[in-house]
């Protein structure tokens, strides 16, 4: 059986077009040829679960400004990436989400990555 979208009432804030990819305990959202956003929630390592932002390190703290609620991504000590965390413990969790999708939808050039993988699933 499979699990339900977890934060699919956030589809109706993004933008027509986009594709997602369901993976194991997350969903991929593709748009305008980018990996923009991972919708996860699993109860493996819970402090991961929320909306993982694809962005580079030099927009992180804009982003931060932006949507308040937005972390950084705490993983495994060594392992470093630029992927932005918000949470979905975090008591503003709904709104923030929202203005990011709001972000997605408006094709911010701080939010998404092109990718070989990316780039395939919009020919």
């Amino acid at each position: 059986m499979k699990k339900p979208m977890p934060f699919d009432f956030l589809l109706d804030y993004l933008p027509p077009g986009l594709i997602v990819k369901p993976a194991v305990g997350m969903f991929y959202i593709y748009f305008d040829k980018k990996i923009v956003l991972i919708f996860r929630k699993t109860n493996k390592n819970p402090q991961h679960n929320g909306i993982w932002i694809e962005t580079k390190r030099e927009y992180h703290d804009s982003l931060k400004t932006e949507i308040p609620a937005i972390t950084n991504f705490e993983l495994e000590e060594g392992f470093d990436t630029a992927w932005l965390l918000l949470s979905d413990k975090h008591d503003d969790f709904e709104s923030a989400a929202v203005q990011l999708c709001q972000l997605v939808t408006l094709k911010d050039s701080r939010i998404g990555k092109v990718t070989p993988k990316s780039k395939a699933l919009f020919v």
